[in-house]
C-alpha cells in the first residue's frame, strides 16, 4: 500500500504553526486519521509477531520499548481483526480507532463462548459514527439481550457478571484493583461510600491529599472504601439512597421511570428490599421541574449552604454537572448559585444548579455568563460570544 496519502496527512497537520480555531480543528482531525492507519499498521506487525515468535509480547514491547501490556493489547486487536476483518478495514479507512477495537475485545470476554459469533455480527457498523464510549454502552446491551433471550433474568445476569480484580503496577508498586458490581449493590455501595467520607472527612483531610478537586475525590473514597473494608464504618448508619421518579415520560409498563441515583437500572421488585437496607427518599419530577421532595428547598437570604434537602433535589434532576457534555458525576460537583450569593442570590432551588470544578472556576473567573430559566433551560454566553443552550433536565433509567 502506498505510503505517500499518509506523508501528505502529515505535511498538512506540521503545516498548521498559526491559525484558527477551524483550521487547528482540521488539523486535529487529519492527526486522528493518521493515527488511526498507525494503530492498523501495529495491529498487522503484532499479528505477524506472533506467527514468528514464541514470546510475541516480549518481542514487541523489546522493539517498540514499550510494556507487555501495550504489547498484549496490540496482539488482542491483531487476533480480534482475524476474526473480524471487517474491524481491521474500518481501521484502515479511519472509521473507527484502536480504542474501538479494544472495546469490543475487552467486551467479548465477558460473553459466554456460545454468543460470540452473534455478538461479533456487524460490529464494524455498530462501531463507526459512535465514540468508544457509546460503543460501550451498545455492546453491553447487544451482551445483555443475547444472554435474556437465552432464558436468563436481566438482574440475574448481571449478578453472574460481577467481578473483582487486581494488578501490580510493577513501576510504582501499587495495585490497582477492578471490580463490576450488578446495580443493587453498586447503589448501596456508592452511597455507603459516599456516607462513610463524608463521616471521616467532613472538618479534615489525611495527609497527602490531592489538590485537584477530581483526585481529592477519589483519593478519599478510595480510603473510604479501605476504612469500610477493615470494618470501621460499622457505626456509620444506614446509606441514603435517593429514588427519582419522573413522571415526564412512562416506562414499558405505562408507569413512571425510576431512576436511582447513578447510570443503573433496577426491577422494581428490589425496592422493597433495598428499602430494608438503606434510608430510602423518593423525589418526583416533570419537565425539569420538582414537584415533591421532601425537606426545604428554599433557603432564602438565610445560609450560602445548600442544604441536603436541596442536594437531593438536585441529584433528581442532574446526575452530572449541568454543563452539556460533561461528565463528572453530580457527587464531585459544587452547588453553584447562578446569581451569585455576594450579588445578592437566594439559596433557593430555582437560582441553583450542580457545577464541576472546572465549569464552576469558568462562571467565576472565567467570563462565563449563566441563565436559568424557570423549567431549568440553561443557557451558557462565553467570553468569545458564543451561546450555549440546554433545554430542561431529563433523567432516564441506563
Amino acid at each position: 500500500m502506498s505510503t505517500e496519502p499518509w506523508c501528505e496527512l502529515m505535511r498538512a497537520i506540521s503545516a498548521t504553526v498559526a491559525g484558527t480555531r477551524d483550521e487547528v480543528s482540521q488539523a486535529v482531525s487529519l492527526l486522528a486519521r493518521v493515527r488511526c492507519w498507525i494503530d492498523a499498521e501495529e495491529m498487522r506487525l503484532a499479528g505477524m509477531m506472533a506467527e514468528l515468535s514464541p514470546m510475541p509480547e516480549r518481542d514487541l514491547a523489546e522493539a517498540a520499548r514499550s510494556t507487555v501490556h501495550a504489547a498484549e493489547r496490540a496482539l488482542e486487536r491483531a487476533a480480534l481483526a482475524t476474526k473480524v476483518p471487517a474491524l481491521a478495514e474500518a481501521l484502515v479507512a479511519g472509521r473507527v480507532t484502536g480504542e474501538h477495537l479494544d472495546a469490543v475485545a475487552r467486551e467479548l470476554r465477558r460473553v459466554e463462548p456460545e454468543h460470540r459469533d452473534e455478538f461479533l455480527a456487524g460490529v464494524a457498523d455498530l462501531a463507526a459514527g459512535r465514540s468508544p464510549d457509546e460503543l460501550v454502552g451498545e455492546l453491553r446491551r447487544r451482551a445483555r439481550r443475547l444472554a435474556i433471550d437465552d432464558g436468563g433474568d436481566r438482574l440475574t445476569w448481571q449478578q453472574s457478571q460481577v467481578r473483582l480484580s487486581s494488578s501490580l503496577h510493577r513501576d510504582s508498586g501499587l495495585t490497582r484493583w477492578t471490580m463490576f458490581t450488578d446495580p443493587v449493590n453498586t447503589v448501596v455501595l456508592d452511597r455507603l461510600i459516599s456516607a462513610q467520607v463524608e463521616a471521616m472527612f467532613h472538618s479534615s483531610v489525611p495527609e497527602g491529599c490531592p489538590t485537584d478537586p477530581l483526585a481529592k475525590q477519589q483519593f478519599l473514597r478510595a480510603h473510604a472504601l479501605l476504612a469500610l473494608a477493615q470494618g470501621k464504618g460499622a457505626g456509620m448508619g444506614r446509606p441514603e439512597v435517593i429514588v427519582v421518579v419522573d413522571t415526564t415520560v412512562a416506562d414499558a409498563d405505562g408507569g413512571p421511570v425510576i431512576d436511582w441515583g447513578l447510570p443503573v437500572e433496577i426491577p422494581r421488585r428490589v425496592l422493597e428490599s433495598l428499602m430494608g437496607r438503606a434510608d430510602v427518599h423518593a423525589v418526583v419530577v416533570r419537565n425539569g421541574v420538582v414537584l415533591h421532595a421532601p425537606g426545604t428547598l428554599d433557603l432564602g437570604r438565610s445560609t450560602r449552604i445548600a442544604n441536603r434537602a436541596q442536594r437531593r433535589a438536585l441529584r433528581a434532576l442532574y446526575a452530572r454537572c449541568a454543563v452539556p457534555g460533561c461528565r463528572v458525576r453530580f457527587d464531585q460537583c459544587a452547588v453553584h448559585h447562578v446569581r451569585w450569593w455576594r450579588h445578592g442570590g437566594s439559596t433557593d432551588l430555582e437560582n441553583l444548579l450542580p457545577l464541576c470544578s472546572r465549569h464552576h472556576h469558568a462562571a467565576h473567573e472565567g467570563g462565563w455568563q449563566l441563565a436559568l430559566q424557570p423549567d431549568r433551560t440553561l443557557t451558557i454566553t462565553l467570553p468569545d460570544g458564543r451561546v450555549m443552550t440546554t433545554g430542561p433536565p431529563t433523567r432516564r433509567a441506563a
